[in-house]
């Protein structure tokens, strides 16, 4: 149970660091909605208020998991993985949502986004799986956790929730580097990914073939290893067209778009330039708060929840998006921190996986809103607006929390 000695132990700057990104969450907030709601003739506090109770519902979260002893979620990850599972299953039949995504199950005036909380789960199950096995070596470890990440990455995609999905990959590849797994089950999971990103250049991803094949060569890998990372590799490029096929239609544009927003500026480049114009305008002290063009003009949708970052861009410029920036850093290196101090391998996983989550967040977001990076449904976390992501980046302060509070035993 927690009590003024094990608070004691708690991480100061993790619950300052939290608890200023939430204020300039609601700043934000405030800002992106105020004049549209204002327009209408809405109570201009009304996604503030949204967000506050989403806030509150959160730190009950905190407190519970805080409280809970991390220990519980060992014995209590493949109750939760099997839950996950159901719901995401679920939701491809009975869920809500727009744009031909069913992401949401709606309970009254109340939406409920279960791939967000999806995200912690999947690092308690991994963090659970590590613990049990540190190094991972053999294939068939391998294939059984590629299985295990896979079957709710397929789930989510199928919504489809790109961004998602993609985190579960990011979580993987993060969780094994901290587990001091084979370098080549790195390798074998990060060079397919490369291989996604070269292969619209046909003679690029030849001569990146010719490169792993070299590597290879000098170090003197087995056949198995030639089959399985040269292999993969050609297989995955081979299956690009099908996989472009399998996208929709909005992802596809939204894609290219990336590459070129030029081609299509006032359809699916229409968010990406818009957001750079304003990041853009803001210089380096901003435009000030409630003064920002394209913010209080709407020229970006939803700006609110995952082009919140462009808000912060144009009304305080390059110094308040810096702030920002190391608030995350501060979070980032303190999930480290705990993780390295943790007494066990368990909270030691928990940790770093909770950490690679929130870095991945953080550059996947700003990378899309300063157009280095696709477009996908990446909410900024505590920044954004949307209750099931506050919950979920909640939960992971507890956890946090719990490991760092329980990092050394209490002396009565």
């Amino acid at each position: 149970m927690i009590n003024l000695r094990m608070l004691k132990l708690s991480d100061l700057w993790l619950w300052g660091v939290t608890g200023a990104l939430l204020l300039i969450g609601l700043f934000a907030i405030f800002s992106c909605t105020y004049a549209m709601q204002a327009k209408q003739g809405l109570d201009s506090l009304l996604y503030v208020k949204r967000q506050l109770f989403s806030f509150l519902v959160g730190a009950g979260g905190l407190i519970i998991f805080a409280y809970l002893d991390y220990k519980h979620l060992r014995k209590m990850a493949p109750f939760l993985y099997i839950g996950m599972v159901i719901l995401l299953v679920g939701i491809l039949f009975s869920g809500g949502g727009a744009g031909g995504a069913q992401r949401w199950f709606q309970i009254g005036a109340f939406s409920f986004q279960p791939s967000e909380l999806s995200k912690i789960i999947m690092v308690i199950a991994l963090a659970t799986y590590f613990t049990a096995r540190t190094k991972i070596r053999k294939f068939w470890d391998a294939l059984f956790l590629l299985g295990l990440v896979g079957i709710p990455f397929l789930l989510i995609f199928k919504q489809p929730d790109l961004g998602t999905a993609l985190v579960f990959v990011f979580i993987l590849i993060g969780m094994l580097a901290a587990s001091d797994s084979s370098p080549k089950l790195l390798i074998l999971l990060i060079t397919p990914m490369l291989s996604i990103v070269v292969r619209p250049f046909l003679y690029v991803w030849i001569v990146y073939l010719l490169i792993i094949a070299l590597t290879l060569f000098l170090t003197r890998a087995s056949v198995w290893d030639w089959i399985l990372i040269l292999g993969l590799n050609i297989a995955v490029g081979i299956a690009m067209p099908y996989i472009w096929e399998m996208l929709k239609g909005y992802q596809r544009q939204r894609i290219i778009a990336f590459l070129n927003p030029g081609l299509d500026p006032y359809g699916a480049g229409y968010h990406s330039m818009q957001s750079k114009i304003a990041i853009g305008s803001g210089g380096v002290f901003g435009k000030g708060f409630l003064r920002g063009t394209q913010t209080q003009l709407q020229f970006i949708p939803e700006q609110h929840s995952d082009f919140i970052f462009s808000a912060i861009g144009e009304e305080f410029g390059l110094i308040g998006t810096s702030v920002l920036l190391f608030l995350y850093s501060v979070f980032v290196w303190r999930a480290v921190i705990i993780a390295g101090e943790a007494i066990d391998l368990f909270g030691k996983f928990l940790a770093s996986g909770i950490a690679v989550m929130m870095a991945f967040h953080v550059f996947a977001n700003i990378g899309m809103t300063l157009g280095l990076l696709p477009v996908v449904g990446m909410p900024l976390p505590f920044v954004s607006f949307g209750g099931s992501s506050l919950l979920m980046n909640m939960i992971s302060v507890g956890i946090l929390q719990s490991i760092s509070m329980r990092r050394q035993k209490i002396i009565f």
